[in-house]
């Protein structure tokens, strides 16, 4: 399914914030929010009251995250569920502010683009009214590679922890880059066999080189790579309880967008 995600129609739905500098930003609606120049989020947008997306509104979704990949942000990982999405991306700069410094598109600015967007035209498609999305997302700062990696199981597994698919089932609506570049490699060889997770990793950053200047001294989430396609993921052990997300983050709770 073709779906049309022009950038004259997300900008004009991502609400005007004033511009920030290079530089750690604390917000707080209902839910806090912490924002850090290049870090990596894992995001989890739940629809109200857990209405439905049918097969059509979950592909309009997952396009509409692919649409400003490597533009607005990079995304690593993304899987629509159907009630919900989890998605694992990097904001990037949208300009220079003073003294050099760059200013960074906003998690907020980013997700209700995404959301406002894909409302209308699931709305559209579906001949109907209302909000899709609750109003908040839940977003987690990625600390760690270890961080990094866990989160990005956690999201290629995803339909068949929560049994949405059976074991045996291929799931539709996960996107990561290296299962595309893979797909990409396949169409200009016809004559190879693509199988996905079978090959060589493909590091998420391919921009690192040229973007020397990126800091995340904390954390070492700078460069961060996820060696495993989607498939690779799901065929790796359970992580230990103590290791696991906890409720809070896995069970989205009624009235908060987590």
């Amino acid at each position: 399914m073709a779906i049309k995600t022009d950038a004259a129609s997300f900008s004009e739905s991502a609400p005007k914030e004033d511009p920030q500098p290079e530089e750690a930003r604390y917000g707080k609606r209902r839910l806090p929010h912490f924002e850090k120049p290049w870090t990596i989020y894992a995001i989890t947008a739940s629809t109200r009251t857990r209405r439905k997306l049918s097969p059509a509104a979950r592909t309009i979704v997952l396009s509409a995250l692919r649409h400003f990949h490597l533009d607005r942000y990079e995304l690593f990982a993304a899987c629509v569920m159907p009630d919900h999405v989890h998605f694992l991306f990097q904001p990037w700069p949208k300009e220079q502010g003073a003294h050099e410094s760059a200013i960074f598109w906003s998690v907020s600015e980013l997700t209700h683009s995404v959301k406002s967007f894909t409302a209308h035209e699931i709305n559209k498609l579906e001949q109907s009214r209302g909000p899709v999305w609750e109003e908040e997302v839940f977003d987690r700062y990625i600390r760690s590679e270890s961080d990094l990696h866990e989160k990005f199981r956690y999201i290629c597994r995803n339909p068949w922890e929560s049994k949405v698919v059976r074991p045996d089932e291929e799931y539709e609506w996960i996107w990561t880059r290296e299962d595309e570049f893979r797909k990409a490699e396949h169409l200009k060889d016809p004559g190879s066999t693509f199988v996905p997770g079978v090959g060589e990793s493909v590091p998420l950053s391919r921009t690192s080189e040229e973007r020397s200047f990126r800091r995340d001294a904390e954390t070492h989430a700078r460069d961060g790579r996820a060696p495993q396609s989607a498939r690779e993921a799901r065929a790796l052990p359970k992580p230990p309880p103590s290791s696991r997300q906890d409720n809070a983050e896995r069970l989205p709770v009624r009235g908060l967008d987590l």
